[in-house]
Parts: C-alpha cells; structure tokens; sequence
C-alpha cells in the first residue's frame, strides 16, 4: 500500500519531475490555441515562480513515487489596486487524482497567503476544464471575472461590407 501524500517546500532537485506535469497544464485551454505554445509558456512560469528569493513560494506533493503534485503562489495586483495572492500552476499527476494531493497543496498555497498577510487568493483555469472548476468550487472559490474571445478570421471583411 503507498504511503500518504506529504506536500513540503519544492526544492531545485524537483525541477525534472515537475516538468513532466505539464502537459496536464493544457487541459482545458481553448481549442484554437496552440496548446505546444501553452505548454512552453508554463515551463516558462514554473521557472519563474521557482526562482530563489522570487517573492513568492512552490509546493510539492510527494507520494512514494516522487512528486506528484505542484502549485506555485506569489502576489499579482487586482485591477481595483488590491494585492492579491495568487496560484499561478496547480499541476497533480492524473493517477493522483481524487486522493488529496491537490487539496494539500492548495492549503499550502493558501497558508502562505495567510502567512503573508493577504486578504484573498486567486487563480485562472481554463473555462473548459469543467473538473477542476468544480475542485475549486468545491473547495471554495468563487467564479469572478469571465474572459471572452472571438477569432477574428470568422469576422466578415470590414472592406467588403
């Protein structure tokens, strides 16, 4: 039988393991973005948000297997002016799923919010990742902004009207 997931502090030597996580990052990003670009882009953002003295803090959730889990949090301004915390990657590998992980690590995100002395703590997912909307609902965050997009290639030529 595996042991418990333990969630501590990421550490340099977690970089590899992490990485392997990111494609799990692309689920539910539209379908006309180019999901190779997403996937570089959160490399990009899992290298930022575990730089030393960032400003912010990286979790991993470790089973007997290694890691399985990750979540970054740092600051990130509200358009009112309000500093927020904020859950930049939220990565469980998909055979860890419904076993914790990603309620732990998501407690020690929110933990260092609170630590850190901020008042809300927020985090985008993509509209059509129905499963972990219902995670963070579940867990009690609430849906506050929606982003629309429309591909402009569909819009009729404005010289031909």
């Amino acid at each position: 039988m595996e042991r418990a997931i333990d969630v501590r502090p990421f550490v340099s030597a977690d970089r590899s393991a992490v990485l392997n996580l990111v494609p799990r990052l692309t689920i539910g990003v539209a379908p006309w973005r180019d999901h190779v670009a997403v996937a570089a882009a959160v490399r990009g953002w899992i290298d930022k948000s575990t730089e030393p003295n960032g400003g912010g803090a990286a979790f991993v959730a470790v089973a007997e297997r290694g890691v399985v889990g990750f979540v970054s949090v740092a600051s990130i301004e509200h358009f009112a002016g309000e500093r927020d915390a904020y859950i930049g990657e939220l990565i469980v590998d998909e055979a860890f799923e419904g076993r914790g992980a990603g309620r732990r690590l998501i407690a020690a995100a929110e933990q260092w919010a609170r630590e850190a002395g901020y008042r809300c703590i927020t985090l985008d997912t993509g509209a059509a990742n129905s499963r972990a909307r219902e995670f963070y609902s579940r867990l009690g965050y609430c849906e506050e902004d929606v982003k629309l997009t429309r591909i402009l290639d569909e819009l009729p030529d404005p010289g031909r009207a």
